[in-house]
């Protein structure tokens, strides 16, 4: 079993990590990482300045490993206003 850690961005702030977590492997940690993020956006979508949430996948040494990262964009189509 390896060690990683998640570093968390969200619509308020950006989480250390200061807990590890146990997996078998990087391919497990990563689907981890990504339910993560989807259980972070729950709690709401990237709105104003903020245009992403993210999770940071690190191993045991605080090493980045991935990043997996939702973005908010919105582009105009030429819409004009009445």
């Amino acid at each position: 079993m390896a060690k990683f850690y998640f570093k968390i961005q969200d619509q308020e702030d950006v989480f250390q990590p200061d807990r590890s977590f146990e997996f078998s492997g990087l391919d497990e940690a990563e689907s981890e990482a990504k339910l993560l993020l989807a259980e972070i956006a729950v709690d709401g979508l990237p709105r104003g300045k903020l245009d992403c949430l993210a999770v940071e996948l690190q191993d045991e040494n605080h090493v980045p490993l991935i990043t997996v990262r939702l973005v908010m964009e919105v582009i105009p189509h030429g819409v004009h206003e009445a």
